[in-house]
């Protein structure tokens, strides 16, 4: 497996958060975070990407450094997605 493509199961999650536009909070691997609206994802030189609409930008941040995914519509059937293993 590419160590920069994530399991199958998890990139479906991350699909359905982008498909319903929900408004998510981003907690990176270096402990900053990026809220937004989730809307797609990408795959590009090999490695994935998260696209957000964020204070008016477009954003692509990589899902290899994404720690979790938070989706913040309290509707939303998960809440919590982690992309790495938790510590």
């Amino acid at each position: 497996m590419n160590p920069a493509i994530i399991a199958c199961d998890l990139h479906d999650h991350v699909e359905i958060i982008c498909m319903r536009r929900y408004p998510i909070r981003v907690q990176r691997m270096d402990g900053s975070q990026i809220c937004g609206t989730a809307f797609n994802t990408r795959t590009g030189a090999g490695e994935e990407y998260l696209q957000l609409h964020a204070a008016g930008d477009l954003l692509e941040v990589p899902l290899q450094l994404i720690e979790h995914i938070e989706v913040l519509d309290s509707k939303a059937p998960l809440t919590t997605l982690w992309l790495q293993p938790r510590q």
